[in-house]
């Protein structure tokens, strides 16, 4: 569990990370570059990485809901409640430790990705179903999100991918 719990905080940076404005441009932040990082160090000096990592979740998380809908699916941002306590207490405890050194740029962002991927697809842009619930929160259910966000952030596509609690 500690594997999938480390992979879907991967996967969230990754995502909230190359969706900022000056990447892909998918959620109005910029708290994860240099100039974001310096912003935030003055309010949060002992964890502004930590502190950005979490404002942009949130922003990614918005618009999310807002494209898939809250009720009855699930996405990176928004898991199942205990599974989402779960990522939310290691992001907390390891987030500063995690992202530490760890470089920002696009490059390495979309290289991080393609490990968690995997194989490479092409995907519809929009909210695409990728499978149930319980998929979530398998190492298959991360490698399929991680596939249509990298095929999102290649081909400049806005997606969403969700589980859903059945099929369409």
């Amino acid at each position: 569990m500690n594997d999938l719990i480390h992979q879907l905080i991967q996967l969230r940076l990754c995502v909230a990370s190359l969706g900022q404005r000056d990447n892909a441009g998918w959620w109005d932040c910029e708290f994860l570059d240099e100039a974001g990082l310096e912003s935030l160090d003055y309010n949060f000096p002992k964890s502004p990485l930590a502190a950005g990592f979490t404002a942009t979740c949130l922003a990614a998380k918005g618009l999310h809901d807002e494209r898939i809908g809250r009720t009855g699916v699930t996405h990176l941002f928004r898991l199942e409640p205990e599974l989402e306590m779960l990522v939310q207490r290691a992001a907390s405890r390891d987030a500063g430790e995690m992202l530490r050194g760890l470089p920002l740029d696009r490059a390495s962002r979309m290289a991080d990705l393609a490990g968690l991927a995997g194989e490479e697809i092409d995907t519809p842009e929009g909210p695409v179903q990728i499978g149930l619930l319980p998929e979530l929160a398998t190492q298959r259910g991360v490698a399929e999100m991680a596939r249509h966000y990298k095929a999102g952030f290649r081909l400049g596509l806005r997606v969403f991918p969700y589980f859903a609690a059945r099929r369409p």
